[in-house]
């Protein structure tokens, strides 16, 4: 029979009595004991949360620099002409990363321009056009005027063979001729009426045709500068300042649409991701004070500011978010992402890299003020 883990040692030839207080200190004790241990627990429990949010300095290792990380990629397909850069290298904005032979694009270019120059061309025919219809819309009017006139000698001429026939001093010939002669400039005034008009709607149909063409002038500038377009894609630059990472194509090979040549880092613009936890961030701010120090470079403090807070913990962006609706259920303590600015390098600002290990430290005591 095992021990028990606390007795008071017994005495050769001690009383009953004195035997049975012993066992009953030794009880008390033993419950004296636990209660204390179990309010230590309960204690501990309930409080450490508090304990752990109310700290001054709230720190975390769970912390890692990063940057703006930019893909560069094609956006015309062809093959590569040359790549005047190396991997790791410096470059500003608008610097040439790679060429793609531009032979076939500089064909669009010049297709698109002769098409521009026949558009315009027609829509010059057709103002052309126009002026010329112009001048027979006059000249049909004129006929008309002309047929009208006649028709109106023709009218006099008829009143006045009706006096003669009356008279007796003209024949029936010539009065069924003279009105013969009328039905026929009646008739040719009613074709000349109906050429003008149509010379005038002809001015219609060629104001819609220029319209027209003028539309297909526009359509055509706008294929000239999407080819032109495609053809500046053919020179890959820099977007902005930055470090690039390793080159992805070389001269000689095709890329298509889409396809990365490298990768572009806006060095020094870094800040920090410090993952806390959910129980740190009772008293975190926007603004607070931050110290960071880089794994890399002991012996070095970097100063900052808090600058923002995650929406949500990083399980709520995951592919497959975790869903708590079984009936076992484990609580687990969250992190929360807090984007820190970094204000002073202490003299790193060109040696910092994005994915380096720091430990981050947020003075949270002004939001407790």
């Amino acid at each position: 029979m095992s021990r028990p883990w606390f007795t008071f040692p017994r005495r050769p030839g001690a009383s009953p009595a004195a035997i049975d207080w012993r066992r009953a200190s030794e009880v008390t004790w033993r419950v004296l004991v636990f209660i204390i241990a179990l309010a230590i627990l309960i204690v501990v429990t309930t409080r450490w949360t508090g304990w752990q949010g109310a700290a001054g300095w709230q720190s975390t290792d769970d912390a890692y620099l990063q940057a703006d990380l930019t893909p560069v990629a094609a956006k015309v397909a062809g093959y590569v002409r040359d790549v005047p850069v190396q991997d790791f290298q410096r470059v500003r904005a608008g610097q040439v990363l790679a060429e793609i032979t531009d032979t076939d694009y500089r064909a669009s270019v010049a297709q698109a321009q002769a098409n521009v120059a026949a558009a315009t061309a027609q829509v010059q025919a057709l103002k052309a056009q126009q002026a010329l219809q112009a001048a027979n819309v006059e000249a049909a009017r004129a006929a008309v005027a002309v047929t009208a006139a006649t028709l109106a000698q023709s009218g006099r001429d008829i009143a006045r063979e009706q006096k003669l026939l009356a008279t007796g001093s003209s024949s029936t010939e010539a009065s069924e001729k003279l009105r013969t002669t009328r039905d026929q400039l009646v008739a040719q005034a009613a074709q000349t009426r109906a050429q003008a008009d149509a010379a005038a709607r002809q001015l219609g149909v060629l104001a819609a045709q220029q319209g027209q063409a003028e539309a297909a002038v526009a359509a055509q500038q706008a294929n000239l500068q999407l080819a032109r377009i495609n053809l500046g894609y053919t020179r890959i630059v820099a977007p902005q300042d930055g470090v690039l990472g390793q080159r992805q194509v070389r001269p000689g090979q095709f890329v298509a649409v889409g396809s990365q040549i490298t990768t572009l880092t806006p060095l020094p613009r870094v800040w920090v991701v410090a993952n806390y936890k959910e129980t740190q961030l009772a008293h975190m701010a926007p603004g607070e004070q931050a110290r960071i120090s880089v794994d890399a470079f002991p012996g070095h403090t970097l100063k900052g500011h808090v600058l923002a807070f995650a929406p949500g913990s990083g399980a709520q962006f995951a592919l497959l978010p975790p869903d708590n609706a079984t009936g076992n259920f484990t609580k687990v303590v969250q992190r929360i992402a807090v984007k820190i600015a970094i204000d002073d390098a202490d003299g790193l600002a060109d040696r910092l890299r994005p994915g380096m290990s720091v430990v981050a430290k947020v003075d949270a005591r002004d939001g407790r003020r």
